[in-house]
């Protein structure tokens, strides 16, 4: 009679471990489906960085030439101060005689 209970005990957790490995089965299914679709955010993310980064680059890129529009648009704009004082100096002039 203790090799039938002995066997029944090893039956008995056979059968436990049977059921605890479909649950980690299961577990593991679910974990693999979750790491794939990760995958597939981490790719987006990457095309999106990607989208980003060339925009911040284009950005930058319309910023050095404001800049350079900038920088023409206050030299021309002294140009036209100077010839402005001229003007006024030549009517001031002008007037006084």
């Amino acid at each position: 009679m203790d090799v039938e209970r002995t066997i029944q005990f090893i039956l008995d957790a056979l059968a436990r471990l049977e059921a605890v490995s479909g649950q980690h089965d299961e577990r593991l299914t679910r974990i693999e489906s979750s790491v794939a679709d990760l995958s597939v955010q981490v790719a987006d993310l990457g095309a999106q960085v990607a989208g980003v980064t060339d925009l911040v680059g284009r950005l930058a890129q319309a910023e050095l030439r404001l800049v350079e529009r900038m920088d023409a648009l206050v030299e021309a704009q002294a140009h036209t101060d100077r010839r402005l004082d001229a003007l006024i100096n030549v009517v001031d002039r002008l007037s006084r005689q």
